[in-house]
């Protein structure tokens, strides 16, 4: 036999040889993800929380709420999902795969889901170097695949989103597009109707799982387009060239089929061209995300290998693929495309490029021992052995510039699980939290709380309403908001702003001044620690600016203090002299408001300097042992969020405090009159 670049081969022996290397990259992936869930085992206090287990993504809470509801008959069409949405009553949609999955796994690990999530992110995330290996091994570079696998594996692209604890769609979401062309690339019009009809029903297949996993129906049109465009130039007949399409079509799901240019027109609003609603503009919370962030080329290359020497090979070998095998790489174009994509957008799709790009350095290794090594040439089986120890060597030699060494980090802190569970038991089930949409999913998963926004529900009228409360300077602007919303909800809201009925000065007016009383019940305002640091991003929504459309962020500077000598500190960023009621770094002294001491969330003690200085010092203690000093803007001090959460000024005609675990969450329920 013959490879595609005239070398003799012995199919069954390098066919063999190869599967047993790229099985081996798949139980290194398993490996390195068991290993880390060991070492969690031996450290229970950071990663275990009574039935809690760790996650490294808060999107992890939504799959394993959607699994334990699945099973306890709650979730299907038509029924209400009460924790999702807080007031109005919004819909539990079918379950996806993924959650099936994690249902299916608590058969083998008696019931706890934390576990059955943990095993699929082991076995799921790298299953996509088998089809990767089938793809190029008909290419002739079934070898570089083992590169490809190595590298795609543990970039942190990819691995940073797989991880142990990482249990979201990205873990197959290389293995369906790489699965899916496996199945197109042998439709030959040469051979039976039967034999083509089976692999595009095959495809078809693969494409409905995708979107059953994934659940984003566009890929089906992407995979169409690409698909038609492979038989074309194939010079199929057209009335088989139907045929197939139409098969791939219909076993695709028709449901997914007609949802898919809906999709489509989601996806464009979301990363290129954000709707205004009626006639309001809203932040746009996509920039706020990190995997939706956009570090430019050098970042989405670094993040695919440390190596841009590397990378570069990686992109010519690509190259030297797509000039050779033009028509069959169009069935990793989709791929490519998205990962292309990275280097100027979201930098979540750089993860599609990083396995091609490793197949790009072991094609150009492969050429390289086929035709510069004179005692290799036309020894196929001595070329793939040589190859890929050679790109064992390079991956393992460069490993330190991969994410092979990475170590996951809980996404909710220990103390943060815990502090949910404990209010967990002092709530009736089912309570309202009011708190920032990253803790949506949690809150439902871990405090069976309803909330009013979360991880897929974020963002326009909701988070911006919620952020304006959290950083309104009057505490009863709040409850006017939460009155407004036990009243009629953000749906009627939303309806009468889609039909222009309602302006934005008219909307903040009617919701911050709303008169009736507030009715609801057991709904609560919760405050974490976490949202110190992120409260500038909380901003970008609370003091979003309609008619400048721009946003005016306030955040916390938290100083680095080594401690107090007399009434001084002194700090990495600079001293702050308690004396004198000044901060400052040597060159300037800046005059301060106020300096606050906070201990267990409750101010202690107070010295006033000028009424006139914009700034406040905060020096937040635990049982006296301080924590953190911070400085904060008059606006920032003035907020909710910073009176209630961090200073524990609270109006008790209006809330009444049932936690206090400062700083690690606080909790107020909001009273009846």
């Amino acid at each position: 036999m013959r490879t595609a670049d005239g070398t003799t081969a012995r199919p069954a022996r390098i066919h063999l040889m190869l599967l047993v290397c790229i099985l081996a990259v798949y139980g290194l992936s398993v490996y390195q993800k068991e290993a880390t869930y060991a070492d969690w085992q031996e450290n229970p206090e950071r990663y275990v929380v009574g039935p809690v287990t760790a996650m490294t993504t808060m999107d992890a809470y939504h799959w394993l709420k959607m699994a334990r509801d699945l099973d306890a008959g709650h979730l299907g069409r038509g029924l209400s999902n009460p924790t999702k949405g807080y007031p109005d009553q919004v819909e539990y949609h079918d379950a996806n795969l993924l959650a099936r999955l994690i249902s299916l796994g608590t058969g083998v690990t008696g019931g706890d889901y934390y576990r059955s999530a943990l095993l699929l992110v082991s076995i799921l995330g790298g299953l996509f170097v088998f089809p990767l290996f089938a793809f190029f091994q008909r290419l002739g570079f079934g070898a570089a695949a083992v590169m490809g696998g190595l590298v795609g594996q543990f970039s942190a692209a990819y691995y940073q989103r797989s991880a142990m604890g990482s249990l979201d769609t990205d873990l197959l979401n290389l293995f369906f597009p790489l699965l899916i062309a496996c199945c197109i690339a042998p439709l030959d019009k040469n051979r039976s109707d039967r034999r083509n009809l089976f692999l595009a029903a095959a495809a078809g297949i693969c494409m409905y799982l995708f979107n059953w996993w994934y659940e984003q129906p566009g890929m089906f049109l992407v995979y169409l387009f690409f698909i038609l465009v492979y038989l074309v130039f194939a010079r199929w007949p057209w009335r088989r060239l139907a045929a197939v399409v139409t098969v791939f079509t219909l076993a695709s799901g028709p449901l997914y089929v007609l949802q898919s240019v809906h999709s489509i027109e989601v996806f464009w609003r979301a990363y290129f061209s954000p709707a205004a609603t009626g006639g309001i503009v809203w932040p746009d919370v996509m920039l706020l995300i990190i995997e939706a962030q956009q570090p430019g080329m050098m970042g989405a290359l670094k993040s695919i290998h440390g190596s841009l020497f590397l990378v570069c090979a990686g992109l010519l070998g690509l190259g030297y693929l797509y000039l050779r095998h033009f028509r069959a790489m169009l069935l990793v174009t989709p791929m490519v495309l998205l990962g292309l994509w990275s280097l100027s957008g979201p930098i979540r799709f750089a993860m599609y490029l990083a396995p091609l790009v490793g197949v790009g350095v072991g094609v150009l290794m492969v050429l390289l021992l086929r035709h510069a090594v004179p005692v290799l040439k036309g020894r196929e089986t001595a070329v793939s052995t040589v190859a890929v120890g050679l790109m064992a060597a390079l991956f393992f030699w460069t490993s330190g510039q991969s994410a092979f060494n990475w170590q996951p980090r809980p996404s909710l802190p220990a103390e943060t699980t815990r502090a949910l569970l404990e209010i967990k038991e002092l709530v009736p089930p089912q309570s309202a939290m009011l708190s920032w949409w990253d803790m949506g999913y949690p809150l439902m998963e871990i405090g069976n709380f309803a909330t009013f926004h979360d991880g897929s529900l974020h963002g326009g009228l909701r988070s911006t309403l919620i952020g304006k409360a959290l950083a309104a300077a009057r505490q009863q602007e709040m409850v006017a908001l939460l009155a407004y919303l036990e009243d009629h909800g953000f749906a009627s809201l939303q309806e009468r702003i889609e039909a222009g009925e309602l302006t934005a000065e008219e909307l903040l007016q009617q919701v911050f001044s709303y008169p009736a009383p507030f009715r609801g019940e057991n709904v609560h305002i919760l405050y974490t620690d976490d949202m110190i640091r992120k409260f500038g991003s909380i901003t970008e929504s609370g003091m979003w600016n309609f008619a400048t459309q721009s946003s005016d962020w306030v955040f916390y500077e938290r100083w680095n203090c080594s401690g107090r000598i007399g009434n001084r500190y002194q700090c990495r960023e600079g001293y702050a002299d308690l004396d004198r009621g000044v901060i400052g770094d040597g060159t300037i002294d800046v005059p301060l408001n106020a300096v606050l001491f906070v201990d267990n969330g409750e101010v202690v003690s107070r010295r006033d300097y000028r009424d006139d200085a914009r700034y406040y010092l905060q020096v937040l203690l635990k049982n006296q042992q301080l924590l953190q000093v911070q400085v904060v803007d008059r606006r920032l001090f003035e907020t909710n969020f910073n009176q209630q959460f961090v200073l524990g000024n609270y109006d008790r005609r209006l809330f009444e405090e049932i936690y206090n675990n400062f700083p690690v969450a606080r909790v107020f329920r909001v009273r009846q009159p």
